[in-house]
């Protein structure tokens, strides 16, 4: 672990822990302060306000625990390589451990309890807290590292706690008493509500266009920089997931007396599809846009194929000579180039013409008869001397 400290991790593990301790914290003190989170004092308060009240505390734990996961891991670069699954395991570990703060201040308030059911309401809220913290540790690992998975979460936790200030606000409005649910709209469905099957429309139809808006959204910014694998695909399921968890581990409790908290308890796997559908959609529609946009390259012509011809050298050996005992006279290689013939004496040449008359004889100018020229003219079929005759028995055959 020495190397993890020199890199900065212990740091950005303390960030971490010190985020989801104090995003638990915020939020369950504004969940108390806007009463979304009252913990029943007498055995007469309706089942719904523990129920719900439990549920709240559920996905506050959760989501804290995610939050301080996701935020610090944005302080630094993932690590790459063979430390990735480590760091993200220190960073959700550590958020998990922040988150425990959350756990407490829970488990405190909820002392006051009055239950017939249980003699320890703390430890049974604090059990709920425990689960919503397990349940955001394995959700962190994932998210600490995928954009839009965290964008999705940080837009339903603000969807959530505006629908739960709008329902103060109007129940502040009337001067009458609303309890506000995790996802649930029951401000708008007290006096006529539109009930079908147990589940209240209004409210329902408002969580799942919200996930879905939600998942839409989020995805949008890491789908437009090119992220368009499966985790920018599914990310919009993740906040939906953790709230219907939360409503999970409320449903061996639930029963038909519950009323909106059962509708929102039904809804809520609805929503995760929903959000799944949303963010599924804007992987689409960013990829299909790009489809259109990115021109098809054209294969350019090939060229002509250019020949080259390369002069064979091909050596053939020279087979030996066979041995004949004789000499011949091997003809010229190449015929020589004919020269121009010498001046010839006009007496020579003369003298070399042959003629079927006696020459006649010159005289010189003292009237005596000129010697005859001793020049032999060249034979016209030269005879080609033979170092080794041919014998005459092959010859007279």
């Amino acid at each position: 672990m020495p190397g993890m400290a020199e890199n900065g991790w212990t740091t950005q593990a303390a960030t971490a822990a010190g985020i989801a301790a104090g995003t638990g914290a915020a939020q369950l003190g504004l969940g108390y302060g806007l009463g979304v989170i009252t913990w029943p004092v007498t055995l007469a308060d309706a089942d719904s306000v523990w129920l719900g009240s439990l549920g709240w505390a559920t996905w506050i734990t959760a989501s804290a625990t995610v939050l301080g996961a996701v935020i610090a891991g944005r302080l630094r670069a993932e690590r790459p390589g063979r430390w990735r699954a480590l760091w993200r395991f220190a960073l959700a570990t550590a958020s998990a451990v922040g988150a425990l703060v959350s756990v407490v201040l829970v488990a405190l308030p909820a002392r006051s309890a009055v239950r017939a059911d249980t003699l320890s309401p703390q430890l049974v809220a604090s059990g709920y807290a425990l689960a919503g913290l397990l349940a955001g540790l394995v959700v962190a690992f994932w998210a600490v590292s995928s954009t839009p998975v965290a964008a999705n979460l940080i837009g339903t936790a603000l969807w959530l706690w505006t629908l739960a200030i709008a329902g103060v606000v109007a129940e502040l409005l009337t001067g009458r008493d609303f309890a506000t649910y995790l996802t649930s709209w029951q401000f708008a469905e007290s006096v006529s509500p539109v009930r079908y099957g147990g589940i209240y429309w209004p409210s329902a139809l408002l969580t799942l266009v919200a996930a879905f808006v939600i998942g839409l959204v989020a995805a949008g910014p890491a789908a437009l920089r090119g992220e368009l694998g499966l985790g920018t695909a599914i990310s919009g399921a993740v906040g939906p997931l953790l709230v219907a968890f939360s409503f999970l581990t409320l449903a061996p409790l639930l029963t038909e007396a519950m009323g909106p908290l059962e509708s929102a308890y039904l809804i809520a796997p609805y929503a995760v599809l929903a959000g799944l559908g949303g963010s599924a959609l804007t992987v689409a529609l960013v990829a299909g846009r790009r489809g259109r946009l990115t021109p098809v390259p054209v294969p350019a012509p090939a060229p002509a194929p250019v020949s080259v011809s390369v002069p064979k050298t091909e050596s053939t050996p020279a087979k030996p000579a066979k041995a004949t005992g004789r000499v011949t006279a091997s003809a010229p290689a190449k015929a020589a180039t004919p020269t121009k013939p010498d001046p010839v004496d006009p007496e020579v040449a003369e003298a070399s013409r042959p003629s079927g008359r006696t020459p006649a004889k010159r005289r010189n100018g003292n009237g005596d008869t000129a010697p005859r020229s001793t020049i032999t003219p060249p034979p016209a079929s030269p005879t080609v001397a033979r170092i080794n005759p041919d014998d005459p028995k092959k010859s007279g055959k």
